[in-house]
């Protein structure tokens, strides 16, 4: 609907403007009342409606929900373009949504398909599930109407990053679990191998630690656990990162560290770890062994090396450090 405006005169300009403000209502209150068919048909969780973008025109048409649900008065809104939505993507998510937007519109994909977060008015973020397809092109195959829905799946969201969270973490330390060791290490192998970045491994474990829990009972052992992870986390260096294994076995991964600063790290935490008086235990040991990553070892090869450098520590006396 091109208009050549200079042809008109001021009164059949007003009467061409109003036309077009009806055609443009007109396409509003048809999207309504196809969304409300759609709403009455699928009742599904998160459900904020259909959406039309006039791509050529860059108008977008929605159902209420979908600016309701990020704290705007769809009334207060009125007419707008595309940029409503991008403008308030998550910054992190800006690029990814517009590239998976930008190879539909060329043709490169069947859909428009894509969870991103976007801002409520008062500044938190919901995250979002849009999918939509091109419904129109004109006769040279550019895009003029795309059609879609969107989905809330905020809640969704936060039960899979907390399910994430508990498949990732030891639930009574609160640190990595021995799953993540495994992805951790991997990563410093790859690393290794492609910026020849050095890292070390230390393990430790309790000394008696059987007599903690015998003596005192579970509870006051599990205790115990806490405060040594707490006595380890804040003594550790920032980059560095603690597993634990199993039992009383803990791990830490040393990044970007040789052998050499990698004992001197292993020898302060020894000595930090025996002056801490534990609640109703006093005094603590535990055994180390410290090994920096060797060319072409695999994960298992080398939580095997430092494993036996610490069971060595224990079979000499305990309360050791070896390497």
């Amino acid at each position: 609907m091109d208009i050549n405006y200079n042809k008109f005169s001021k009164d059949e300009l007003i009467k061409e403007i109003e036309k077009l403000q009806a055609y443009n209502n007109e396409l509003k209150e048809s999207f309504k009342s196809q969304n409300a068919n759609f709403l009455e048909e699928f009742r599904w969780a998160g459900n904020l409606g259909q959406w039309a973008w006039y791509y050529d025109k860059n108008v977008v048409l929605f159902n209420d929900r979908k600016t309701m649900n990020i704290g705007y008065d769809p009334k207060m809104v009125g007419e707008i373009g595309f940029e409503f939505f991008t403008n308030k993507l998550h910054p992190d998510d800006y690029s990814r949504v517009m590239n998976n937007m930008r190879k539909h519109l060329k043709g490169e994909t069947q859909a428009y398909e894509v969870e991103y977060r976007i801002q409520h008015l008062d500044g938190h973020y919901l995250w979002y599930y849009d999918r939509g397809t091109v419904t129109k092109r004109d006769s040279e195959g550019k895009p003029l109407i795309l059609q879609g829905v969107v989905f809330d799946i905020t809640e969704s969201k936060q039960v899979e990053e907390k399910l994430k969270y508990l498949s990732e973490r030891d639930a009574l330390t609160n640190i990595y679990n021995r799953r993540m060791l495994y992805e951790q290490i991997n990563d410093c192998i790859m690393k290794k191998l492609k910026e020849n970045k050095p890292f070390s491994l230390l393990m430790f474990d309790i000394d008696y630690f059987k007599a903690v829990n015998d003596n005192y009972g579970h509870l006051v052992g599990d205790q115990v656990l806490i405060e040594l992870v707490d006595l380890v986390n804040k003594d550790k260096r920032a980059k560095d990162e603690v597993f634990r294994y199993g039992g009383e076995e803990f791990f830490m991964i040393l990044p970007s560290t040789e052998l050499q600063g990698a004992i001197v790290l292993a020898q302060r935490i020894h000595n930090a770890i025996q002056e801490k008086e534990m609640p109703k235990v006093g005094h603590i040991t535990v055994s180390m062994g410290v090994v920096e990553y060797k060319e072409k070892e695999t994960i298992d090869d080398v939580i095997k090396r430092v494993d036996d450098l610490m069971y060595l520590a224990k079979q000499e006396g305990r309360n050791l450090l070896r390497y």
